[in-house]
């Protein structure tokens, strides 16, 4: 019995020991294949961050060539040029304002844009684009600097100030244009900037009298003025229909007189009938009478 209770014990041990074999070698599979699965989707993930890398990349290319186009200052003024140009179709029609026109006979400076003033003088408009002074004044609020800042705010009302005193030279002439002009800045950010700049504008205007519009203030000056385009044509249309109102109501009087005359007429052609008719009625009655002598 003892020989049968060894044997069995030492059966038993085996079958756990086999069992826990067999549990460990699964769970070394299984470990080994979620290892695997781990690595697969690592693999995964590190593709889709290189394709990310890739797509910002991408993207961060064109921004920086957008940004060499626009420190360009003719390139800047091109681009300027297309804002404003889109600004003033998108609110006047053709036939209101003039591109890229000699306002001097005879100079050779000729304008980006004139708008057609009802009394018949034109109001140039010039775009201009600073972009390299204005991209030193955001690396020097970047950077933190207080002097880099000032000196790039100090650059931007000197070139402000120049670009006026051009406009006012080039294209303001008595008797052809306003006493007035417009330098047209194709970014509301810069205008913030330049609101900034104590009296810049009111300074500019004073001494060259040139206004300094951004994007939303000429787009509501243009809409302003284009109301003022409307009032007068309907003005003028107010006044050619009270032409054709007193056109009609002669016309109507002599109708009416007409109308007076034939009426009359009518009158006398019934009067005439009902004087017919009463001799008709006589005759008649006469030939009753002749009738009756005979029988």
């Amino acid at each position: 019995m003892v020989y049968i209770y060894s044997l069995l014990t030492l059966i038993l041990i085996l079958l756990l020991v086999v069992v826990y074999l067999n549990i460990k070698n699964k769970n070394e599979v299984s470990s080994q294949e979620s290892f695997k699965e781990l690595d697969k989707s690592i693999e995964k993930q590190e593709a889709k961050i290189n394709e990310l890398s890739k797509d910002i990349q991408f993207f961060h290319t064109p921004l920086e060539k957008l940004n060499r186009y626009l420190s360009g200052s003719s390139l800047a003024g091109k681009f300027g040029e297309w804002g404003l140009e889109s600004i003033i179709r998108d609110i006047l029609p053709e036939s209101k304002f003039k591109q890229n026109i000699e306002v001097i006979k005879g100079s050779g400076k000729r304008v980006e844009f004139a708008i057609k003033m009802d009394d018949g003088l034109l109001l140039p408009i010039d775009a201009k684009f600073p972009s390299g002074l204005y991209d030193n004044y955001l690396q020097a609020v970047k950077d933190s600097n207080s002097e880099e800042i000032k000196r790039a705010v100090d650059a931007i009302r000197r070139h402000l100030i120049s670009e006026a005193s051009e406009i006012n030279t080039k294209y303001i002439q008595s008797g052809i244009t306003l006493d007035l002009g417009i330098m047209f800045i194709p970014s509301e950010s810069l205008m913030q900037l330049i609101d900034s700049i104590e009296e810049i504008r009111k300074n500019i205007f004073r001494d060259n009298r040139v206004l300094i519009m951004g994007p939303n203030s000429m787009s509501a000056y243009l809409i302003s003025i284009h109301m003022s385009f409307r009032t007068i044509a309907l003005n003028e249309r107010a006044s050619d229909i009270m032409k054709e109102f007193g056109k009609l109501k002669k016309e109507f009087e002599k109708f009416k007189g007409s109308t007076e005359d034939l009426e009359k007429k009518a009158d006398a052609m019934l009067k005439a009938i009902n004087e017919h008719s009463v001799r008709e009625r006589q005759m008649n009655k006469a030939l009753r009478n002749m009738d009756q002598l005979d029988n």
